[in-house]
């Protein structure tokens, strides 16, 4: 039998379907409205050679950087480590 759409929504709609997902540990879905900036993301462009580079690449040069005498970086996975890191194996 065909419904009219005032008797399909009075009969077959309850209402929590129209509201979505709720409750204290549902997390936000929406977009922010915002800049991404290098915090959003695990590459980095180098200048130096113009490449990018992910913070497994960088871990990688790092090791091979201290094994040939580098001297030891602050912990971060940052544009001025990895230009230090890039320079030294370069010279």
């Amino acid at each position: 039998m065909i419904k009219s759409f005032k008797q399909f929504i009075n009969e077959e709609v309850s209402g929590t379907e129209l509201v979505g997902p709720i409750g204290p540990a549902y997390g936000e879905t929406r977009l922010q409205n915002k800049t991404v900036s290098f915090h959003d993301t695990n590459v980095i462009l180098s200048e130096i050679d113009n490449g990018f580079y992910t913070i497994d690449e960088y871990n990688n040069m790092y090791i091979d950087y201290l094994k040939q005498g580098g001297k030891p970086l602050p912990d971060a996975f940052n544009r001025e480590n990895l230009d230090t890191v890039i320079s030294f194996m370069n010279d």
